[in-house]
């Protein structure tokens, strides 16, 4: 039935989200709206594996909408963060980093703060909303596609398991677990400043942030980047250097979300362009 890896797993994805809204309805306050959503999600996948054959138009939508469900399930799980556990799990974070660190890294990046250092964050973190696009949208318009699917699959696996464990072990999130230690927010910068708070004014959740997805995200277009076209992964390395510290910086996630988050990303891509290698051997 299923036509790709992420078809299967986008399916499987709704099917236990909809079975955990069923069998724990009093843990989500607006559980019918999602179980909505969800069986819409599991039609339209229905509808496209099965038609995507027909034209160029069904195919080009098979091929794209995982990039909407990336937004539907993120936005989804921070609905389930108490699906299963009873509270925030930040304090197994915090005491790790206790450990390492002297000062939360979070805090410690505060203390360089200027409206210049702002932007410069911003610009890394706007850069993550792009990063599939400029990367797949390269891929795709060649003529074999293979490698455009495997740097879909590779992504939405990564952003997967990503959201199993936002509902496995929930966190907020150092912007309100360590609300008490900033003096103040980041100072304002320029145009990507005001584009980031824009973006996390409408679409920001509360939780999510253990593992990092959107650095697991930038990981895997990134990978796939050098491995394709290194000029373009030459390129884009420092806004992903960029991205990894602005969350930090920006009070969004923790180092030790920054580091799962790279490594949940490392590892699918580096499966699938192994897939790619053994291929050409």
């Amino acid at each position: 039935m299923f036509s790709n890896f992420s078809d299967r797993l986008y399916f499987l994805t709704f099917f236990l989200a909809s079975a955990g809204l069923l069998l724990r309805p009093n843990r989500v306050s607006n559980w019918i709206s999602w179980l909505f959503v969800n069986v819409f999600c599991l039609v339209a996948i229905g509808l496209l594996v099965r038609n995507h054959q027909r034209s160029p138009a069904w195919e080009f939508l098979h091929d794209w909408y995982p990039v909407l469900m990336f937004i539907v399930c993120f936005e989804e799980v921070s609905h389930l963060s108490f699906l299963l556990r009873d509270a925030w799990q930040d304090h197994y974070l915090l005491r790790f980093e206790a450990w390492l660190f002297p000062v939360p890294p979070t805090v410690w990046l505060g203390r360089f703060g200027s409206p210049l250092v702002t932007e410069l964050m911003e610009l890394g973190y706007f850069s993550y909303f792009l990063l599939f696009l400029m990367v797949g949208g390269r891929l795709y318009w060649r003529e074999d596609k293979r490698a455009f699917r495997q740097l879909t699959d590779a992504t939405v696996l990564s952003y997967l398991l990503c959201y199993a464990a936002f509902v496995l072990f929930p966190t907020e999130g150092p912007a309100y677990a360590l609300a008490p230690q900033y003096n103040f927010p980041p100072p304002g910068g320029g145009p990507f400043h005001w584009a980031v708070i824009l973006l996390q004014t409408h679409a920001g959740v509360h939780g999510n942030a253990f593992p990092s997805a959107h650095v697991a995200g930038a990981v895997v277009a990134l990978i796939f980047a050098w491995w394709h076209d290194p000029k373009v992964g030459f390129w884009l390395t420092p806004l992903v250097i960029l991205l990894c510290l602005g969350a930090v910086y920006d009070h969004y996630h923790y180092l030790s979300d920054v580091v799962a988050g790279f490594a949940i990303g490392a590892i699918p891509a580096a499966w699938m362009v192994g897939e790619t290698s053994s291929l050409h051997a």
